[in-house]
């Protein structure tokens, strides 16, 4: 229903729940789309099984942070069951103020997100959403044993260039490997309770990887409820450094002195979007630095006053330690196993643009080149249809090989099946993926599996496609 559909409040005559039109719901999306304008005297309405629920009040304290936002006057009844447990439900009956009216009702019929959610039933009986703590036990074992190696590396070699650069690898990949454990914990697929899934979070994400949990919640929950929707998923708002829309463009290139949204220049952020097909690689060797940098800004607590009302998650004290303890170590080691001045620079540049290199590579296939929504066309859109359009499946171009494409990408190759079950366990992926596709293919819903040199490729073209724009435009 369009947005600027209006209707009157309907009352019940009984002192009982309000009832609404869908089109009082919708009212309220312009004001959560403007997130942090509390000065708005206006409901947020969320609806979750054809209940109204008004989260205004609630949003600054929600501790999914700011992905609250996302479906504000909308129907949310898929995503909050995708993301909270049973217990949410008892928080969320604290909202409550009316139900839609009964000719106004959404009655999903059979089809698509009826069969989903019946498969889905039918997966939690057959255990995949089951954690093998055995498999768990080993991934993290395993990744320790690469930062052993690469301390034993420094610790006989590290007065050689060989030496350094061989364990600035090692810490690269076990940085990257410390990224999809602390995903799966984070996304709470390993612990039934959550307690442990957090410390695990803690240890992987910010002790050993140097990222702060609460920040990777809060851009990651977001991206989640609204993958590829252009003005809302953080995951693909990077522009200018790479922009994966022709939307993100009409400022820029509007006249020459058109302000950038951007803390570059006009003639820099011009420049970028001009070659990023050529600075696609270089780029990605900075993630990591980037990334570590936000995290600290975002536990810092004179960063929290300045954002005080912006909708966010939780910080506390512990994670800023974790944070802190990762620095230590890593600059520690350096001090210790590096004695030379220009080897230790050599390890420190090395080992980030490696960190960074691993994890983008694989974080750019899973929905980089993939469809881009408007906020106009998601709203249409069902929302399990959206995480599979939006989505990247990537395979081996060899089957006996696939065991590296899943340990490389820690299962979020398997990222549309990820999307539709996000607390599943990795290990379970590659037994419903089938079963996935099927369903998709019965439905006419675009389904994408490649390999990870054509996925990248067509990374690659997408940039390409929205350069060639801004050559047009300039």
């Amino acid at each position: 229903m369009p947005p600027n559909v209006t209707s009157e409040l309907i009352l019940d005559d009984s002192k009982g729940p309000k009832t609404f039109r869908r089109a009082d719901i919708v009212k309220s999306l312009d004001h959560g789309q403007n997130q942090t304008d509390y000065s708005v005297d206006e409901p947020w309405y969320v609806v979750i099984d054809n209940k109204v629920y008004d989260v205004r009040d609630f949003a600054r304290d929600h501790p999914g942070g700011a992905v609250i936002l996302t479906h504000v006057g909308k129907d949310g009844t898929d995503a909050f069951s995708n993301f909270h447990p049973e217990s949410a439900y008892e928080i969320l009956a604290n909202f409550y103020v009316g139900d839609i009216a009964a000719h106004d009702m959404i009655t999903t019929k059979k089809g698509f997100t009826t069969e989903l959610r019946d498969i889905k039933q039918q997966f939690k009986e057959l255990g995949y959403f089951k954690s093998s703590k055995a498999y768990y036990t080993f991934k993290v074992l395993t990744n320790l044993s690469i930062l052993a190696i690469t301390l034993s590396i420094l610790f006989r070699y590290g007065g050689t260039l060989s030496g350094v650069l061989l364990s600035s690898f090692f810490m690269g990949a076990f940085w990257q490997q410390c990224g999809w454990l602390s995903h799966d914990f984070l996304h709470h697929q390993v612990f039934e309770q959550r307690i442990w899934n957090n410390v695990m979070g803690h240890f992987l994400g910010a002790i050993c990887l140097g990222f702060s949990p609460s920040w990777w919640k809060d851009k990651h929950n977001t991206h989640h409820a609204s993958p590829n929707v252009h003005g809302q998923d953080p995951d693909i708002s990077t522009h200018p450094i790479l922009t994966w829309s022709e939307y993100a463009l009409s400022d820029l290139f509007a006249s020459d002195d058109a302000a950038t949204p951007t803390i570059y220049s006009p003639e820099v952020s011009r420049f970028l979007v001009k070659y990023q097909p050529l600075l696609y690689f270089p780029i990605l060797h900075f993630a990591r630095i980037s990334w570590c940098i936000q995290s600290l800004l975002f536990v810092l607590p004179g960063w929290k006053k300045i954002k005080e009302n912006d909708p966010r998650m939780p910080v506390t004290p512990v994670e800023f330690i974790g944070l802190v303890v990762h620095h230590v170590w890593y600059f520690v080691t350096l001090y210790l196993f590096v004695p030379k001045t220009w080897l230790a620079l050599t390890f420190y540049f090395t080992s980030q643009a490696m960190g960074g290199l691993l994890i983008a590579l694989v974080f750019a296939l899973n929905h980089n080149g993939m469809k881009i929504l408007t906020m106009e066309e998601s709203h249409k859109m069902d929302f399990f249809a959206q995480q599979v359009v939006t989505g990247r499946d990537v395979i081996a171009s060899n089957p006996s090989f696939q065991w590296c494409i899943d340990w490389f990408c820690g299962g979020l190759n398997y990222q549309i099946e990820h999307h539709l079950f996000p607390t599943m366990p990795r290990h379970h992926f590659h037994k419903v993926q089938p079963s996935i596709q099927l369903l998709c293919e019965k439905y006419n819903i675009p389904y994408h599996r490649t390999t990870f040199i054509k996925g990248t490729q067509e990374v690659l073209y997408r940039l390409g496609q929205v350069s060639d724009a801004s050559w047009k435009l300039a």
